[in-house]
């Protein structure tokens, strides 16, 4: 069975939450920011203090302070890979604790079966009627493009590692997604390596990882760059028909019960034809000149 890791390098078929060069990456920029924060933390502290206590005192408590700062940056670089990766499946993860939470509180409150009950009893109250369970269906195809869409990015991204001379380019932040008439609409942060001209001739590909049939990508904002709007477009919500009252103007399409709707005198007389309608008479034309 293949050996599961967490950082650094794995076995042919094992099983890495974040890649090799990616982690190797983060550790070395995790050890530069623990010695600046650290050396920092200590001259303010110690310049600080030494204006309140002695200047023996002051250094101790300044030294103290900047290894603990530079323990506290070191884990947080360290750790953002796996940070971000909860970040992809927060929601999944918010859900699920939820769902569970629920169901043990319940249990435990009256029985298991009651709690068994209740569950079966809110899913089918949300999955059944119509409007809820496309709501949810919605919500869902939501979840489904966050990762379609880091799959994708996760292919560019090596190959722009590739044109960089190995250097890793980190993957964007996928901010959130909320669903739209013809489909979702997601918001991307890009990292440096990527820019939004890099991603305009990728639509085709975006639109096939999404499982979608158009993909537009736009600025999300007029301030931030890095700021992108990725609009997936699965149905058109224009396509459908729309019944229109100007139809009842015509009397041939009128029904016997709407007989007596009364039809605007700016309205022309329709289902005439042209052999009926008089010629308008022509003016005499003027000639100019003398009596």
């Amino acid at each position: 069975m293949a050996r599961r890791k967490l950082f650094a390098a794995a076995p042919v078929g094992a099983v890495a939450v974040v890649e090799p060069p990616v982690s190797q990456w983060y550790a070395r920029r995790a050890g530069v920011a623990a010695v600046v924060a650290g050396l920092v933390a200590d001259a303010l502290l110690t310049a600080a203090l030494s204006v309140f206590c002695p200047l023996l005192l002051a250094v101790v408590l300044g030294a103290l302070a900047g290894v603990l700062a530079a323990v506290v940056t070191a884990v947080l670089v360290r750790v953002w890979p796996v940070l971000r990766v909860l970040w992809w499946w927060s929601v999944e993860i918010t859900v699920a604790v939820a769902v569970a939470g629920g169901w043990v509180t319940v249990a435990h409150l009256s029985a298991w079966w009651i709690a068994s009950v209740v569950s079966l009893a809110v899913s089918l109250a949300v999955l059944v009627p119509r409007r809820s369970r496309r709501f949810v269906w919605a919500w869902l195809w939501c979840l489904v493009v966050r990762h379609r869409l880091r799959v994708c990015f996760a292919t560019l991204v090596r190959s722009q590692a590739r044109a960089a001379g190995g250097r890793p380019v980190v993957l964007p932040l996928l901010l959130w997604a909320r669903p739209t008439l013809a489909g979702e609409r997601v918001w991307l942060w890009l990292r440096a390596g990527l820019s939004l001209e890099d991603l305009e001739g990728k639509a085709g590909l975006i639109a096939v990882a999404c499982i979608a049939k158009q993909v537009r990508i736009a600025a999300g904002s007029e301030r931030y760059a890095a700021l992108v709007r990725v609009d997936v477009s699965r149905r058109d919500p224009l396509s459908g028909r729309i019944d229109s009252p100007l139809a009842l103007f015509i009397p041939s399409l009128r029904d016997d019960n709407e007989a007596d709707v009364p039809v605007s005198p700016a309205v022309p007389l329709v289902g005439l034809e042209l052999a009926d309608i008089e010629d308008p008479a022509s003016e005499p034309s003027r000639r100019g000149g003398r009596g």
